[in-house]
């Protein structure tokens, strides 16, 4: 009998009711939503990369715009393809044709119509485009096809709008439809501003009648490619983006993510890849504990789970054509979900799968090994557990924080699986899991920074003294220093009295992004008087030497925060961006009630930036030195202080 295995999946957009994560009711609902829509109306589809934006696109076009009797007509526009090896103008002119000659159509007239608009454009470009706000598009295209007269070849913007609507509704009046629905997707691809332009000319070009929108862009594409505007989205602007926003999208579609059913679409394609039998996910065992995985790994994302399947089923094509292609630890079930366990940290938590890479052994984990990593440990005089270390490997960057628990899931789920045999000893789990590693390794993105291609101690090294040299020459008053020595982590100790000190860590790392991050761990905690037991934080402001104190530390911390690209701060669980300044974050924390017994609390910023000797240049130097000495005058301001 043939082989029916398949061995990989297509991260082809979804365009039936199969597999589909549960979504029938929310594409239904969009659908009837939109066949009795007033229209122009523009729609986005919102969501996070591989969310499923584009499949729910499709499926949405399949129903209302590709059958005889759809009541739509369908235009498709794909912005990345236009971005493709073109500058941002002709990107923003080369959509622009394209919509243009889509709702316009093809007959003769219409070619002369669209011909009249594109030189039109294409001469009096700068003159049209101008006056569309916020755009800042200059039009360079040659040899623009046309077989109009000279003296017809110049448009105005109103002129370019009747001439699209004659043609929108001269279309749907010969095709008997209700109107035009015109699918953008990708825009979150392009740079943002110029999707910010798309979106311009979208709402000041073609907002036409019987003409409907749909969307793929995520508003957070929106705020970035506002931010030359308004600056870095805070409390006080985020009306600004928010009215930007509003003016354009009609209808937001947050993609129902949170409510997707991911498990059966996994467990289907698991059989199909022939990595379980139909047998094993009728087990409701089976169902929980590769649910558990998913959950604390890929969780919802269809993208993702799809890579997860796919990188499956090349390791276990690969074990096929070795010589342990009947190993048993691929035939048993604590083998497969292990194995499933160790792809999943590989692909969602790179940084973390090469500590196991390092050091399978992770119950041994100490702390020779996290200064061999670079990682910083909170209390060295205590003997850390392989959490603790954990816990300190993902302090230093921001996605990895929020996902601790998961990871930690991961983890014990490790042990839980291996301490059901004798293989229960640090030893025995590392060669177990070196194995699992070792045919992983193969499956590997290597690309960007890895920890083994920066010399760690080299970088700490000359941060010291440049740092250190800087510093004397802004403040040639600061006087004593001493400088933290080990293998991977470093700082400085500063005097700012006689018998008193502060202490700021440096530790290296890499982040999500395999940039080089630098976790700046600044010592700024005050502990709360009694006499300022019970206030609130805008109350301990009334106090004119803590509150001067603050806002000249922020003088510094604050510009950093709102426009240094490379300075980022912390972001605590539901917040979506980090604190504009230190003051934000520390009202954040009190109104939380976690620091009753405290004023200020030790903040920790990251510098992340590609390679080792960026941290050598000039400004990121005098950043760091600016950062410590604004500590520096901190804690002295507040010496004496109670």
């Amino acid at each position: 009998m043939k082989n029916t295995k398949i061995t990989s999946l297509s991260d082809v957009p979804f365009k039936e009711n199969v597999n589909d994560f549960g979504t029938e009711r929310y594409v239904n609902g969009l659908i009837k939503f939109i066949e009795n829509s007033s229209a122009p109306i523009t729609i986005a589809l919102q969501g996070e990369w591989g969310s499923g934006k584009t499949s729910m696109m499709t499926r949405l076009e399949r129903v209302l715009c590709s059958n005889e009797n759809a009541p739509f007509i369908g235009v498709n526009i794909n912005t990345w393809e236009y971005s493709m090896m073109s500058s941002p103008e002709i990107t923003v002119y080369k959509i622009l044709a394209q919509l243009v000659r889509a709702l316009a159509g093809g007959d003769n007239d219409s070619k002369k119509k669209v011909s009249k608009i594109l030189r039109g454009l294409y001469r009096g470009g700068r003159e049209v485009l101008k006056m569309i706000p916020g755009l800042n598009v200059a039009v360079e295209v040659a040899n623009v096809p046309t077989d109009l007269p000279a003296e017809e070849q110049d448009i105005s913007l109103s002129e370019l709008r009747e001439e699209l609507q004659k043609a929108v509704k001269s279309r749907i009046a010969e095709k008997g439809q209700r109107g035009v629905i015109v699918f953008v997707d990708d825009l979150d691809r392009l740079n943002p501003p110029v999707a910010v332009e798309i979106l311009e000319l979208l709402k000041n070009v073609f907002t036409l009648e019987n003409c409907i929108f749909v969307l793929a862009i995520d508003y957070d594409v929106v705020v970035k490619g506002l931010e030359p505007k308004f600056g870095k989205l805070t409390d006080k602007n985020e009306r600004e983006f928010r009215s930007f926003f509003d003016k354009i999208i009609q209808v937001p579609f947050s993609l129902p993510v949170s409510s997707y059913r991911p498990m059966d679409f996994v467990l289907n394609a698991l059989v199909g890849i022939g990595y379980l039998k139909d047998i094993d996910t009728s087990d409701p065992n089976v169902r929980a504990r590769f649910s558990s995985v998913v959950e604390a790994s890929v969780g919802k994302n269809p993208r993702s789970i799809k890579r997860l399947i796919n990188t499956l089923s090349l390791l276990d094509c690969i074990a096929q054509c070795g010589s342990d292609a009947k190993d048993d630890d691929v035939v048993n079930m604590d083998g497969k979900l292990l194995n499933f366990i160790i792809v999943a940290i590989q692909i969602c938590y790179p940084q973390i799968y090469r500590l196991l890479v390092h050091k399978p052994a992770f119950t041994s984990w100490d702390s020779v090994f996290a200064h061999k990593e670079g990682i910083i440990l909170d209390n060295e005089q205590e003997v850390p557990e392989w959490g603790d270390i954990l816990e300190a490997a993902c302090a230093t960057d921001k996605y990895l924080t929020q996902h601790i628990p998961d990871i930690t899931n991961l983890f014990s789920m490790i042990i839980e699986i291996l301490g059901r045999s004798d293989i229960n000893t640090p030893e025995t789990i590392g060669m177990k899991l070196k194995q699992i590693l070792d045919k992983s390794s193969v499956t590997g993105v290597n690309t960007g920074v890895n920890a083994e291609d920066f010399d760690k101690k080299d970088l700490i090294y000359k941060l010291h003294g440049n740092v250190v040299e800087r510093m004397r020459q802004l403040r040639p008053d600061i006087v004593r220093y001493q400088l933290k020595r080990n293998t991977g982590n470093g700082g400085i100790y500063i005097w700012y009295d006689d018998n008193a000190s502060l202490s700021v860590t440096f530790t290296p790392g890499i982040n999500s992004k395999n940039e080089i991050a630098l976790g700046l761990s600044l010592d700024s905690h005050l502990a709360r008087p009694e006499r300022m037991k019970g206030l609130s934080f805008d109350e301990l402001l009334q106090d004119e030497r803590l509150s001067a104190a603050i806002a000249e530390l922020d003088s510094i911390l604050s510009p950093l925060l709102k426009s240094a690209w490379y300075f980022n701060g912390r972001t605590y669980e539901g917040q979506s961006s980090y604190f504009s300044s230190f003051a934000d974050e520390l009202r954040y924390i009190h109104q939380r009630g976690w620091m009753s017994g405290d004023i200020t609390n030790n903040p920790q910023y990251w510098i992340d930036l590609q390679k080792p000797s960026h941290f050598e240049d000039r400004k990121i130097v005098d950043t760091i030195a600016k950062v410590l000495i604004a500590n520096y005058d901190f804690r002295k301001a507040l010496k004496d202080w109670k």
